[in-house]
């Protein structure tokens, strides 16, 4: 019977200590489950902040792209206004030119005009 006792008590530790790994594993597991769910919340919230940074980075090429094409005609208008100025600064120098001209032929029509004038006075 001594013997039967003696088993009887291994079997209890045996089952005690089987109890006890099966707790610790159960806390193990649960601990690991709360981590897991801390890691999903952590997951999901990364993914939004990834989301909300595309659409940042998408607006923010299409902004860059369409300040490009904007740049690129405002500089072609500046391009062509260049060329107007340009056009208008010879047409100006052509017409102080040709104003010069016209005061000289004035000046020397006149000084012609005043000569006859006192010629035909002293007639």
């Amino acid at each position: 019977m001594e013997k039967f006792k003696e088993k009887l008590s291994q079997l209890r530790a045996e089952v005690e200590a089987a109890n006890a790994r099966a707790d610790e594993a159960e806390a193990k597991v649960k601990k690991l489950e709360e981590e897991h769910i801390q890691k999903e919340h952590e997951t999901s919230s990364l993914e939004s902040r990834v989301k909300l940074l595309q659409e940042q980075l998408d607006k923010a090429e299409s902004d860059f792209k369409e300040a490009s094409e904007n740049f690129r005609e405002a500089d072609l208008r500046a391009e062509q206004f260049e060329k107007k100025a340009i056009n208008l600064q010879q047409e100006l120098d052509n017409m102080e030119s040709k104003h010069e001209e016209m005061c000289g032929k004035y000046q020397a029509a006149k000084a012609e005009m005043d000569e006859l004038e006192r010629q035909l006075e002293g007639v």
